[in-house]
């Protein structure tokens, strides 16, 4: 009977598995930090995209403001002559075109809404934890308040423009109106055209010469007067809120 010899692998030394337990543990450890500088490199991306959506809107936004707060400042000033002239009633006897002309920029109320994609998808989606400056952070969220009390504020602006045209058409005619606003441009965003009263509104008459009624027609004017005063406030708070946003947004993305 042959007898056959057993050969044995020599065992393998406790060094060589503390090797392959390191080259594992090296090779885990390094696809971790892949992952997570592609991670950081991803919400780092994300961050300057929202940064600069909401840079353009708000550069957009600040420059449809001022032009409100100009057109708002203007409406508010003929206003004020308005009031004064139905106040003084030899004064609005023969100053009636006077009247249709000044009725014209009561009529309108300039405003826009402010943009709001990138600001709600922001604050819905969670994407503010992209942006890494608390600061920055606070600023857009106070922002964002006053846009929404901004656009509380507007919707009673607009129910109280909506009455004060009921009572101002019981006093003055609408066709030449309308007609007026279109041609100087009011009724747009352009630059609205200086356009002589009397060139629209000659022979025109009043549709009353009560004098309770023009009185109360001076006082929905001083009204919508102060109305215009309180959106004009809104715009500035917005628009100063909106500059520091600005400001942080270029700071700390470097955008222009």
């Amino acid at each position: 009977m042959e007898v056959h010899a057993h050969t044995h692998t020599p065992r393998k030394k406790w060094t060589h598995y503390f090797w392959e337990f390191l080259m594992l543990f090296l090779a885990v450890f390094c696809g971790f930090l892949a992952e997570y500088q592609l991670e950081h490199y991803i919400e780092k991306q994300r961050a300057k995209d929202f940064a600069k959506s909401l840079h353009s809107d708000l550069v957009t936004d600040t420059a449809a403001v001022n032009k409100n707060i100009g057109r708002l400042n203007l409406c508010k000033n003929k206003i004020d002559t308005l009031i004064d002239l139905l106040n003084n009633k030899e004064e609005a006897k023969n100053k009636v075109s006077l009247i249709y002309n000044l009725s014209a920029y009561a009529f309108i109320t300039p405003t826009s809404t402010p943009t709001e994609s990138t600001l709600l998808q922001l604050l819905n989606s969670g994407a503010l934890r992209y942006l890494k400056d608390n600061v920055l952070v606070d600023s857009i969220k106070t922002y964002n308040n006053s846009v929404q009390l901004f656009k509380n504020f507007s919707a009673s602006v607009s129910n109280l423009t909506t009455e004060f045209r009921k009572n101002q058409l019981q006093v003055i005619e609408i066709d030449p109106l309308i007609d007026f606003l279109e041609t100087s441009g009011l009724l747009s965003s352009s630059t609205a055209k200086n356009i002589s009263d009397t060139a629209f509104f000659s022979n025109r008459q009043l549709l009353t010469s009560d004098p309770s009624r023009l009185k109360e027609y001076a006082n929905w004017c001083a009204l919508k007067k102060f109305y215009l005063t309180n959106l004009i406030n809104q715009y500035k708070r917005l628009n100063s809120q909106a500059s520091g946003v600005l400001q942080l947004l270029n700071k700390q993305y470097h955008l222009k």
